[in-house]
Order: structure tokens, then sequence, then C-alpha cells
């Protein structure tokens, strides 16, 4: 197989761990494998600066773009992740898999399927103090998680305790506020993009906090296939499992074995291998794009129950390395090359980004279709803006091609722009705003232009003074229309809905 494979990772120092890659694209059939990070390749010569094995040693060499590349790296810093979506869009280079988006939409896109539904924790976003507020009153504690954390980081526990909120940071830290400064921290964290769960106790059977990752890939023939199980014990001190965070990691099935019994823990591996498969279906299915491999965490309840806990689409392999089970560690290597050598013998298509599926809504009411219009929105939370986004692309959106999306969604197609877009409907004073009408603002490179120019954002309203949109400080959010940013910049409302027949 004449074919050179990519192999793109954060950084390319410390060279010699990525000698079992090496070996696994040999054993896959690939002439040669160029290691490199986002920031060697040179889009406009199509030129990458890489390493390749040669005679037992890395050379540095400059070559063409691979015919495939595996992108196996954890972009810490926002100058790194930025550089790898530029290539990730760059549309003369495939992909080995897609990415996941954040943690709400993966949450969204498994609640859409009713048997993956009962696995899941109930989650709920934290745009407001008093939506904290109003889930902390239903339960005793909750999990507060980053939207666009990884690796565990950021996560926080907060209960109640008289007349005081207390406050548990992974690492053991742990504090206390008065309950009347409750909303101000709250508040703090949903700026910063919050969800907020129901608190799991991980100690099932043990003094330390433990869950299950599942390990799920494409294999040699374009199929899922369950690699394998690991499980990860937390150090007790820790809200989180994670190795990186002192955690250990142990052989699954023996693990299950100890703390539920020969019988019970055969259940427990096979269901964990039903329903991690079942996962990577539905996700395709939500996303409409292929995925090379999926890590799949999930806690145990004490009834036996399985809880999904989050999806991962590049789980590290160390990760699933134990000390007395390499040959796992080895086959989470394996089994993704021997996938892209399927697609280079078959010569495949990995799915790209495309138009969503719309659903009918010609029997819905308007207020039907406004809600269902308002919900797709809201699953893409805290989604990345990209000025000149992709039509269609869910990785990231610019103000007019979100509303152009959530429309497509529900059979009702938007022009590109936000100006094009400001055509439709009919003007509606702002006292007599209603949810689903189009605001349209200018931006401060437009303030001076006068009529149509002036217009340069669009948002969908929610009601109470809130509108959804997409924008550079924050992604997909939520605003109050009275802040003072948009206040000023605020042009006016559109009625567009009722354009569209809903009956």
């Amino acid at each position: 197989m004449n074919t050179t494979l990519g192999l793109m990772s954060a950084k390319t120092a410390g060279r010699s761990h990525f000698l079992p890659y090496v070996e696994a694209a040999n054993e896959a059939g690939f002439k040669r494998l160029i290691l490199f990070a986002p920031e060697d390749v040179n889009l406009a010569r199509r030129k990458i600066t890489g390493y390749t094995y040669q005679k037992h040693k890395w050379v540095r060499t400059v070559q063409g773009f691979p015919d495939l590349i595996y992108d196996i790296g954890h972009y810490r810093t926002i100058r790194g992740y930025q550089q790898a979506e530029e290539i990730k869009s760059f549309s003369r280079l495939p992909f080995l898999g897609d990415w996941l988006g954040n943690k709400w939409v993966v949450y969204q896109g498994l609640k859409a399927s009713p048997e993956i539904a009962e696995h899941l924790v109930e989650t709920e976003l934290l745009i407001r103090a008093a939506d904290g507020i109003s889930m902390l009153e239903q339960h005793k504690a909750l999990m507060l998680k980053p939207v666009s954390g990884e690796s565990g980081t950021g996560i926080k526990r907060i209960s109640l305790r008289k007349d005081m909120l207390i406050i548990e940071e992974d690492g053991g830290v742990c504090r206390g506020i008065k309950v009347e400064s409750a909303g101000r921290y709250l508040d703090q964290l949903a700026a910063k993009g919050y969800m907020m769960q129901p608190a799991l106790d991980l100690r099932v059977n043990s003094r330390s906090p433990w869950d299950c990752r599942a390990l799920i890939q494409k294999d040699g023939l374009g199929s899922w296939s369950f690699t394998g199980l690991v499980v990860h014990v937390g150090q007790t001190s820790r809200l989180t499992t994670h190795p990186e965070h002192g955690g250990q990691t142990l052989e699954g099935y023996p693990f299950l074995a100890k703390r539920f019994g020969e019988e019970e823990a055969k259940r427990l591996y096979e269901q964990i291998r039903d329903l991690s498969r079942r996962v990577a279906e539905q996700l395709e299915l939500y996303y409409n794009r292929s995925f090379a491999e999926l890590g799949v965490d999930l806690a145990i309840g004490e009834d036996r129950s399985l809880y999904i806990l989050e999806v991962n689409h590049k789980p590290g392999k160390p990760f699933m390395r134990t000390e007395r089970d390499l040959e796992l560690y080895l086959k989470s290597i394996r089994v993704p090359f021997q996938y892209a050598a399927y697609l280079a013998h078959t010569q495949a298509v990995v799915i790209p980004a495309a138009p969503p599926w719309s659903r009918d809504t010609s029997g819905c009411s308007r207020a039907e279709l406004i809600e269902q219009i308002i919900q797709d929105g809201m699953a893409f939370y805290r989604t990345p803006y990209r000025f000149g986004a992709v039509p269609w692309s869910i990785d990231a959106f610019d103000c007019s091609s979100f509303m152009q999306f959530i429309f497509a969604r529900n059979g009702l197609l938007l022009p590109r722009t936000s100006r094009q877009q400001s055509l439709l409907g009919y003007d509606v004073a702002r006292k007599n705003l209603q949810r689903g009408d189009l605001l349209f603002f200018s931006v401060h490179s437009r303030t001076h232009k006068k009529g149509l120019e002036r217009i340069g954002h669009v948002g969908i309203y929610l009601g109470g003074g809130r509108f959804l949109h997409s924008c550079k400080a924050g992604g997909v959010v939520v605003t109050e229309l009275s802040d003072p940013y948009w206040n000023r910049l605020y042009i006016k409302g559109r009625r567009v809905i009722e354009e569209y027949s809903c009956s």
C-alpha cells in the first residue's frame, strides 16, 4: 500500500512514546508515517514539516500532505486548538475520524435515543444562579462540570449545609460560603459555561471513587468493535478518577468480579459492551458524521444500574494501560490503524459535516415550531464561535450560520448572512417582542454605516429579556438584551416564523 499516514499530536517532543504507533502503521501496511504538530502544517504551501522513523531513528522531513491523518492530540492552549481546528476544516486534508462537540452537545445527542437516555444522569445548564439554587433544592448535592472541560479539570461538588453552601474542588479543597453569597458564585460559574448534575456516589463497594472506561473503535472492516474495559480508581481526596490526577488504572473485568462476583461482573461487562456500541452508533447518527474511536466513561450505581458520565472522541491510550495487561494498551493503538488501512484500501470517504436532517414540521403549531427551534439552539450551548463558519458545520458557528442551522433542522431555510436574514418577516417593536423573533444588532465596524449595512449580528429572542446567539465571547450563549454592550448595538426585531405555513 503506497500510502502515507499522518499522525497529528499536540507536541512532537518525547518521540520515543510514538514508537508503538510506528509499529502499528507498519503492521497495517502503510508505506510511511509522518509525525507532526498543528504548528508544523503550512496550508498555503500544502507542506508538512514533521518526523519519520527511518533506520531506528527519527528524521526531520518536509513533505506534501499525507493521504490520511490520525489526530491524537490533546490541545490545551487556545493557539494549539485553533491551529488544529483550522487544519481540520481544510478540505484537502482527510481525517480518520471527526471531533465531538462539547459535553452539553454530546448529552443532547445521547438523550435523543430513548434506550440510551435511561442511562444518562439528569443534566441541566447553569445559565443563571437561580438555575443552580433550584436544582440544589431538589437534590442533596450537585456536580458542576465545565461544558468544554476535559481531563476532569474544573469539576466542583456543591451542597447545602444549614446556612452555608459547601464547595468541594478536586484535590481535597473544601470551603464554605454564606447562602446569600451563593448567587454571585454561581453566576460566575455560569459565565464560564457550566452544567449541573445530581452528585453520584462513585465509591460503590470502595473507599475511593472509581468508574469504568470502555473503549470502542472502528476496526479493519470499518465496523465498531469493543476493544476493552478498564477501571480508573481515584485518590480518596479526589472528586474524579482521572489518571492525570493520580488515579490508578486497573483491569476492568477482574475489578468488577471482585466487587460484585463473577456472575454479576459478566452481566455488567456484556451490558457495558452493548451500551458502548449503541452510544457510538447514536452519536454518528446525531452528528451525521463518522468517528474512529470513542471512550465511554460509566458509573455503576448501588442498584447495578449503568450511568454514562462522559464520552470522549480522543480516549488517551496510556490510560488503557495496566500493570498486568499491556496487550490492551497495544491493541488500542493497533485497531485505528487497521481502520485507516480499510479506508485507504476501499477509498471509503469519511462522512463530512453535511446539511442537517430536517424534521417534518408540517403539522405543528407556530408555538411548537418555535420551541423546537430554541431547543435545538440550546442543544449547542457553548459551541465555539468561528467567523465565516462552514454552513451546516456543528464544530463552530458564527451568528448567522447558527440561526441558519437551527431553522434548517426544522425545515425552514434562512439566507446565510445576518443582513440577508433581516429582510425576512416584518419589524416588531422592542416592547412587543415574542419568543422566536430574530434580533438584529450592529457591530463596532459597522456602526458608522446606514440602513442594511449597519447590521452585523443576529440572535433569537427567548422571552424574559434574554436572547440566544453565537458570539466571540463564549460561542453559543444566552445574553440579557439589557446588557450594556448589546443594548447599545441593538437595531430591531423581526418576526419571521409567521412567514411560513406551520399547519
